[in-house]
């Protein structure tokens, strides 16, 4: 992956792409480990939010749960993505060294402890994300293949942004997606649709929400 840099890059320069993008110190009480989503009722709570946040709507357990990871997966890997190719350093993402707090709405404030060094997009799949969908999968009946599709539809999503937010970042985050999309998440999906827009090869269940509809990247809606 070929980063593309910029002159002294700042957090700022990060938090400037978007609301995922930006990290937190980790101040004040509230805050919990990742680690707590794989284990322990933090997951369940999770999960019973977003059932609650789509009150009126009859859905399955397992449709929320896929919605949660969505939201959770475009705030992990939208600042990696970010700060990669902004030339930013990072702390590197772990499931003891993030930090996420429950908020009403919104994307979740996310804080990384931690030496800073060069980000890693790839290593952020072994590291935090394939454990986190094995214990959704695992939990909610979920396909890992509807899940890996899920981490690619954040990973596209974040490429999407910082190229809309930075116009002159927008080939080196687009080079980050494919780099991905041919190594940790091959088989996921690829630039099919108009404009070569990512088309992932599953679909995130989103549509089994009353008025939900089909993602702008869902199988379905390309069919």
């Amino acid at each position: 992956m070929a980063v593309m840099p910029t002159d002294t890059p700042t957090p700022a320069d990060l938090a400037a792409l978007g609301p995922f993008f930006a990290l937190q110190e980790r101040t004040g009480d509230g805050w919990h480990t990742l680690r707590e989503l794989v284990v322990g009722p933090a997951l369940d709570e999770r999960v019973r939010y977003v059932e609650a946040r789509l009150a009126g709507a009859d859905i399955e357990p397992r449709v929320a749960a896929s919605t949660m990871s969505l939201g959770l997966f475009a705030r992990l890997v939208s600042p990696v993505i970010g700060a990669y190719v902004l030339g930013t350093p990072l702390p590197r993402p772990t499931l003891d060294g993030t930090y996420w707090r429950p908020v009403d709405g919104g994307p979740w404030p996310l804080a990384l402890t931690g030496p800073s060094g060069t980000p890693d997009p790839a290593a952020l799949l072994p590291d935090v994300l394939d454990p986190l969908a094995a214990a959704i999968a695992a939990r909610y009946a979920l396909s890992p293949q509807v899940l890996r599709g899920n981490v690619a539809s954040a990973v596209f999503g974040a490429v999407g942004t910082v190229g809309t937010a930075r116009p002159d970042l927008a080939d080196a985050a687009r080079s980050t997606g494919a780099a991905l999309l041919a190594g940790p998440l091959a088989g996921t999906g690829g630039p099919t649709g108009p404009g070569g827009r990512f088309v992932r090869t599953s679909c995130c269940l989103y549509y089994r929400i009353p008025g939900g509809g089909y993602c702008g990247d869902c199988v379905l809606a390309h069919r």
